[in-house]
């Protein structure tokens, strides 16, 4: 507690430190040209000084989340082949994301980001924790794309395409189970302690292409409460994981562009357990976080390493979205450990695909570059008449529709049996269809609702069936500048 005290203070004085030269330039300033100016662009609040050299912004992103579930009549009818893990999923709300923080540029090619989170458990604002702290330095105009950039600090990686989306700009309510898993456990999803170079340019091989690659290394997460901190590899460990991504095609509205991405987890953290073996886990919830219970969980698995692959496509065409991602996981046993299984390493998969249509003829943009990670991703449309009744003005309308599919069992057997080969893994498969509406009144206010059917087939140890079909409806106020 104490460390993590002078952690914030440290990074607090970075702060006011970085203030101090974009003030003192504008005083500078003033005896030859206007000094600081102010702009409240997109009702967020900048301050930049007379050479242009330094800037300071004041984000805020606030999400509030409520969700129902209705399960199935025979949750509570348990025999020797049905016996429901999950037999109470609870309905809520939730303090999704309440963000607070400062970024900017220093020096013209620095540029940082300190973020805060209140978000809480439940429908509250809770004690506040560093989210972000991160600062980088651009090799090259960022008009046209910093050719190089070096991030280090508490990062975000730019790691597959659904994870490098801002959380403001997601099409659902959470992103597909498979990318969660994908960054959650090979060293993305939540920020972490780490360093990234990322090379990205335009027109690089023809008119209207684009191409970002990056890599990363990666340490443990420090950007959560301790007490939400796991104890597992989840949480702690090193990491190389890396994405590359090229844009085929653009006529400046519409664009296609593929890539693929690639882990290696090379050390395990968290504290050993019986036996000397540390492990790493793979789970999701089930694409809503109301709850707080994954469906599907591989549980602890004795491990030494892992790695993942995946590819990725996405476009627009005009006002029609789509995007799709597959991924292969692999876990590598230990099996040195006292009493560990010696076993063939088990691998896992998942994927999913949606799409959407701005029925009021707006697009989504094409992000070729960021400061943030969201480099070769789409964010929220521009809203062409934000909502205004007496002017007749009712924003823009989305539909959508995603199903993804995630498989976390490993030689699981059938019904009514046990494992049939030593270390199997009967993690569960999660198929979830979902259907979206989303209504943004302006760039800054935004209301999502998600209707959700999910299967969940998972066998328990005697192997009896302890999955079931869950329905679910969602919804989210969203404020971001």
């Amino acid at each position: 507690m104490r460390n993590e005290r002078f952690a914030r203070i440290r990074i607090v004085c970075l702060g006011a430190l970085l203030t101090i030269p974009l003030l003192s330039s504008a005083k500078a300033a003033d005896n030859e040209a206007p000094g600081a100016h102010w702009t409240f662009e997109e009702l967020r609040p900048t301050v930049t000084s007379a050479d242009g050299r330094f800037s300071l912004s004041l984000r805020t992103r606030l999400q509030l989340d409520a969700g129902g579930f209705n399960q199935s009549s025979d949750v509570e009818n348990v025999s020797a082949l049905h016996d429901v893990e999950f037999k109470r999923l609870n309905s809520g709300a939730l303090v999704r994301r309440a963000y607070l923080g400062i970024e900017g540029t220093a020096f013209r090619d620095f540029w940082y980001e300190f973020r805060m989170n209140f978000g809480g458990d439940g429908f509250r604002i809770a004690d506040p924790y560093i989210h972000l702290a991160r600062i980088s330095y651009n090799i090259g105009s960022y008009e046209t794309g910093p050719l190089f950039r070096v991030n280090a600090g508490l990062i975000k990686p730019t790691f597959t395409h659904n994870d490098a989306m801002s959380s403001a700009s997601l099409t659902f309510l959470e992103r597909a189970a498979v990318v969660n898993v994908a960054t959650e456990t090979y060293g993305g999803g939540a920020p972490r302690l780490g360093a990234e170079l990322t090379f990205q340019q335009t027109d690089l091989f023809r008119a209207g292409d684009n191409l970002m690659a990056s890599g990363a290394f990666t340490g443990h997460v420090a950007s959560k409460r301790a007490s939400e901190i796991s104890s597992d590899a989840n949480s702690n460990g090193t990491h190389l994981l890396g994405r590359i991504a090229y844009r085929l095609w653009s006529d400046g509205v519409s664009n296609i562009q593929i890539g693929g991405d690639v882990s290696r987890v090379l050390t395990v953290g968290g504290a050993p357990g019986p036996g000397g073996a540390r492990s790493l886990s793979l789970q999701d919830e089930p694409e809503i976080q109301i709850d707080g219970n994954a469906l599907v969980d591989t549980g602890p698995l004795p491990a030494q390493g892992g790695g993942l692959w995946g590819v990725e496509a996405s476009g627009n065409l005009r006002s029609v979205y789509f995007a799709a991602e597959y991924y292969e996981f692999s876990i590598a046993r230990d099996t040195a450990c006292v009493g560990c299984v010696v076993a063939d390493d088990p691998e896992f998969s998942g994927w999913y695909v949606e799409g959407s249509w701005i029925l009021t003829g707006e697009t989504k943009t094409y992000q070729a570059n960021a400061m943030n990670n969201g480099m070769a991703t789409f964010a929220n449309p521009e809203v062409a008449a934000p909502f205004d009744p007496y002017r007749g003005h009712w924003g823009a309308w989305e539909v959508a529709a995603r199903y993804s599919d995630l498989d976390l069992d490993w030689q699981p057997g059938a019904l009514g049996t046990t494992c049939p080969v030593a270390g199997c893994v009967r993690g569960g498969e999660q198929k979830i269809f979902a259907l979206g509406l989303n209504w943004y009144l302006s760039n800054n206010f935004r209301v999502l609702l998600d209707y959700m059917f999910i299967h969940v087939d998972k066998l328990s140890g005697v192997g009896a069936q302890i999955g079931q079909d869950v329905t679910v409806v969602g919804t989210r106020f969203q404020f971001t500048n």
